[in-house]
């Protein structure tokens, strides 16, 4: 049956996901767009902490978990999200739905385990517009962007010595990115439109080790370190230069067209370049019943970069960001209450995410709540909700109040496996 859904999920995901915009965010508009992919359904739900590892539960995050899965497990989710924007004077509201990740766990024996899968990495879909009357003549600008960075991964994990476990992950990135920016001037007939395209391909890496003991009788610890090192991805470049006129309904018609030449400038192909990040995870809980954690990552934003394109007025510093969330199971094998087999988790986050925008750090803050709801043997429906703020309206810049209704589906089964008949 796992195998059913597991083709029909493929073959819906594949025709819609790379159709979406997945950002209804300004903020989308520096750098590669916004940081998609958070983590599982669970991981989200707590905060995104990553040092939990299960035996039946797929942990995106820290490769190192795959050493202890037992079951091969598929997992698919996707997003809700509803977003109140506003400046010092100017409210808007925007809303989308967007495919998060799948993702396939097979326990390989001996201790290892392999995963593969496809998220969208960051998203960028945005449409900003100025007026200009400062000048003479007055000047209207429209920015429009759209696209992102799609991961395709591949992971393997390994516990040795019955507490360590140590993983690896490689991504291939790709997917294109398009810049377009319109301009007119009062009382002149045509536009010009500049339109910037890069096509990104390329690998990059993470690794992490895992450390779970029990300190006490009924009471086990688990930590993470996880290590991100700095790579860059090649970035195929195109622009294109254009007079546009409006008609009546408003509708841009372009007129004479130029493809540019950027290889003499030596813009054609180039890099961008990835900043290197790690964490630090630290948790204690009961087997099946409950789990406290907190996690800190430290990102070196400060040396991303664009050898193509910046944004005005953008910048990066090194980024920061705190987690911390737990789940409860009151009674994992009830057979009385199903509520009582259900997964409650919370959890909160805190973030210096690394952008400046007018020389002021743009900050993150969110709650999450979730549901792990029992289906069938070990599989779950997974649900939860994030509620935040990022951003805020100090000089002129756009805070941004979200609300994020997560859900995901994680199927579990026996593969390779023959039943024994005694």
């Amino acid at each position: 049956m796992i195998k059913k859904i597991i083709i029909v999920t493929v073959l819906f995901i594949c025709s819609y996901s790379f159709a979406q915009e997945g950002s209804v965010s300004p903020y989308s508009y520096y750098g590669t767009g916004d940081m998609r992919f958070k983590g599982t359904s669970e991981n989200r739900s707590m905060g995104g902490i990553s040092v939990y590892a299960d035996s039946i539960h797929l942990n995106l995050n820290n490769p190192a978990s795959l050493g202890k899965l037992r079951l091969t497990t598929f997992s698919v989710g996707g997003n809700y999200s509803s977003m109140s924007l506003k400046t010092t004077d100017q409210s808007e509201s925007a809303s989308d739905f967007t495919f998060d990740y799948i993702a396939l766990g097979i326990p390989l024996g001996n201790n290892l385990g392999m995963s593969f899968g496809l998220r969208p990495h960051t998203s960028v879909g945005y449409r900003i517009e100025a007026l200009d009357e400062s000048t003479e003549p007055s000047e209207y600008n429209k920015y429009e962007g759209k696209g992102g960075i799609n991961k395709v991964h591949f992971a393997l994990g390994y516990e040795f010595l019955n507490n360590f476990s140590v993983g690896a992950l490689a991504n291939f990135n790709f997917g294109t990115i398009t810049n377009r920016t319109v301009s007119y001037l009062d009382q002149i007939q045509y536009g010009s439109l500049v339109e910037n395209a890069s096509e990104y391909s390329g690998f990059d890496f993470k690794f992490s080790l895992h450390y779970e003991a029990e300190i006490r009788k009924n009471l086990n610890l688990q930590s993470s370190i996880m290590y991100t090192p700095a790579n860059k991805i090649t970035s195929s470049n195109s622009r294109r230069i254009a007079t546009v006129s409006r008609n009546t309904s408003g509708t841009e018609i372009p007129g004479f067209t130029d493809e540019i030449d950027l290889r003499g400038s030596g813009l054609h192909s180039t890099y961008l370049h990835l900043p290197e990040s790690y964490s630090f995870g630290l948790g204690v809980g009961k087997k099946y019943t409950w789990f406290l954690g907190a996690e800190y990552e430290i990102s070196k934003t400060s040396e991303f970069r664009n050898d193509f394109i910046s944004t005005p007025n953008g910048t990066y510093e090194d980024g920061e960001r705190f987690s911390a969330g737990g789940f409860w199971v009151p009674d994992y094998d009830s057979f009385t209450s199903y509520w009582k087999r259900v997964t409650y988790r919370v959890g909160v986050h805190n973030a210096r995410t690394g952008l400046m925008v007018n020389n002021v750090p743009v900050h993150d803050f969110g709650m999450s709540f979730g549901l792990g709801l029992p289906v069938r043997d070990f599989s779950n429906l997974n649900v939860g909700v994030e509620f935040g703020k990022r951003g805020s309206t100090y000089l002129g810049r756009i805070e941004e109040n979200y609300l994020n209704v997560f859900i995901s589906l994680s199927l579990n089964d026996r593969w390779f496996q023959k039943n024994l008949i005694r």
